[in-house]
């Protein structure tokens, strides 16, 4: 081959490399301003008893729109109101009243009861909404009603108790005076097996939503425990915190991707969100809207800080 058409075909590959590089800058710059979230607050814990936030690992918020932030690196929950104003911290390292080892989830949606899911200390401990201890929860029953290590808990209006516990992957169900009701989600079961459970909700109807990131969906049962239908998208990568909104909204946080996804009546794909535009990689998620407001909050926890955003 001859210089002169050597030339001509590095030319025309230069040329094509270049305006790539123009096409993938362009769109860039145009999903950047497509994007309809905006930051209202971040919180770090910077100021709070113990200082700064280490592993935001589990958020809920209560009816009053009170932030509950869940720090599994310094095993303790922290108080702060809507705005990120702090309010109050309990924990540290232990097995006491208001102590944690290695804590994984927390449920404050019914507002007058807190619970925590103390996954070294093998129990749920409740607090009030002052997070003044009130009772723990134990494990005191034969199999298949015996938990060991509790992932998750969610509490629904009857004050039915649901856990996802981690040493036989299922869920157990108890009543207000935690006596057993229930137990699914088992590799012996045929429907509805949960290969590697991490976090569980409630929906609208008292569906139980349970994100199984080695299944790459999430698994929905009712209050009985049947089996009802599995949720997936074809990106998920590791979907782990969810939550459900006052609107029936079924909300994601994929860890592997970045995504957030919302699903509307907990069924059907609607959006996503995503936060690497604002270099976030989410661990959790609560979607809410104040009452008598127009525009919904995001509130997303990350290894070290939980994030308010609201729409554009």
């Amino acid at each position: 081959m001859s210089d002169y058409y050597r030339k001509i075909i590095y030319g025309l590959i230069l040329v094509s490399f270049l305006l790539g590089k123009s096409f993938l800058a362009q769109k860039t710059v145009e999903e950047i301003s497509d994007f309809k979230w905006i930051i209202l607050k971040t919180i770090d814990g910077q100021y709070t008893p113990s200082g700064p936030i280490q592993e935001a690992i589990a958020i809920d918020l209560d009816d009053e729109g009170s932030l509950y932030i869940l720090d599994r690196g310094l095993n303790r929950l922290l108080k702060f109101t809507e705005n990120g104003l702090f309010l109050k911290e309990i924990g540290g390292f232990g097995n006491g009243p208001e102590q944690f080892d290695d804590p994984r989830d927390v449920d404050a949606h019914l507002t007058l009861n807190v619970y925590v899911a103390d996954y070294n200390n093998n129990r749920i401990v409740r607090y009030d909404s002052n997070l003044n201890f009130l009772n723990e929860f134990r494990p005191s029953f034969d199999s298949p009603s015996y938990f060991e290590f509790p992932l998750s808990i969610a509490v629904n209006g009857q004050y039915d108790i649901f856990l996802l516990e981690d040493i036989n992957k299922s869920v157990l169900k108890f009543n207000r005076f935690n006596q057993p009701l229930a137990t699914f989600g088992r590799s012996s079961e045929n429907l509805g097996q949960l290969l590697g459970p991490y976090q569980l909700t409630n929906g609208s109807k008292n569906e139980i939503y349970i994100s199984d990131p080695l299944k790459k969906s999430i698994l929905v049962f009712d209050y009985l425990g049947n089996f009802l239908r599995e949720i997936s998208h074809p990106n998920f990568i590791e979907p782990k915190g969810i939550s459900v909104s006052q609107r029936k909204e079924l909300v994601v946080v994929d860890e592997g991707s970045q995504q957030i996804y919302f699903f509307e009546n907990g069924m059907k794909f609607s959006e996503k969100i995503d936060m690497r535009f604002l270099n976030i990689k989410p661990l959790d998620v609560v979607l809410w809207q104040p009452r008598g407001a127009t525009k919904k909050l995001l509130f997303v926890s990350t290894s070290q800080k939980c994030y308010i955003l609201t729409e554009k």
